[in-house]
C-alpha cells in the first residue's frame, strides 16, 4: 500500500466493502453490468480503431453526463 495514512487506507476498505454489498444485492444494477458486459464483449469481437473507440467512449460520456443532470 501506498504513503497514505492507515485510518484512510482503512476507510477505503470498508467503502469499498459496504458498495459492493450495495450493488451485489442490487438486482436492476446487476442487471444493468451483464447487459453492459455484452456489448464490451461485441465491441471487442469487432476490433474498431482506438479513434472509433475513443469517439464511442466520448459520445458514451456525454450522453450519460446528460441523462444524469435530468435525474436531478
Amino acid at each position: 500500500m501506498g504513503m497514505e495514512p492507515a485510518l484512510h487506507q482503512l476507510m477505503g476498505i470498508r467503502m469499498n466493502s459496504v458498495m459492493n454489498g450495495i450493488t451485489n444485492g442490487d438486482g436492476e444494477y446487476q442487471a444493468i453490468i451483464r447487459k453492459t458486459d455484452e456489448y464490451s464483449d461485441k465491441l471487442d469481437k469487432i476490433n474498431l480503431s482506438k479513434e472509433a473507440r475513443l469517439l464511442i467512449d466520448s459520445y458514451v460520456s456525454e450522453q450519460n453526463a446528460h441523462s444524469t443532470i435530468l435525474c436531478y
